[in-house]
C-alpha cells in the first residue's frame, strides 16, 4: 500500500434522518442575508434604512472623537468603556434592520430601538 492507496481508517456515520437538525424552507428566518431568489427591497426602504444607519454612525464617530478628547484631558475610567457599550447597543439594532429589510414591520422597529442608546451615549459625552 502506498501513500496514495491508503485505505480508510476513520468510521463514517450517516444519520437516520439526513435534514434532522437543518433549517427548512417552511419558516423562513427573520434575519437573514438575502438569497439570490429573494425580490429586492423597494429603493425607499432600503434608502430610509441606509440614511438612518448613516446618521446613526455619524453620530456614534461624533461621539468617538469627543471621547477621544476628553480621554486626553483626563476622563474617569467608567467614561470610555460606557461610550463604547452604548455605541454597540445602537449598532446592533441597525444591523439587525439591514437583515431583517424583507420584513414589513420589524426594521423600523429595530432602527427605533438603536436612536435611544446613541442620544444616552451622546448625553454622557457632552456632559463630561
Amino acid at each position: 500500500m502506498t501513500a496514495v492507496d491508503q485505505s480508510r481508517t476513520t468510521r463514517v456515520v450517516v444519520p437516520a434522518q439526513p435534514n434532522s437538525g437543518v433549517w427548512t424552507a417552511e419558516e423562513p428566518a427573520i434575519f437573514r442575508f438575502p438569497a439570490p431568489d429573494d425580490p429586492p427591497p423597494g429603493s425607499g426602504r432600503m434608502l430610509a434604512i441606509a440614511v438612518y444607519g448613516t446618521v446613526l454612525g455619524l453620530c456614534g464617530v461624533g461621539v468617538g472623537l469627543y471621547a477621544v478628547m476628553a480621554v486626553f484631558s483626563g476622563a474617569p475610567a467608567w467614561y470610555l468603556p460606557l461610550l463604547a457599550v452604548l455605541t454597540m447597543l445602537s449598532v446592533a439594532p441597525v444591523v439587525a434592520a439591514f437583515l431583517a429589510i424583507h420584513q414589513r414591520t420589524l426594521p423600523w422597529f429595530l432602527l427605533l430601538g438603536g436612536a435611544p442608546p446613541m442620544a444616552v451615549a451622546v448625553s454622557v459625552a457632552l456632559a463630561y
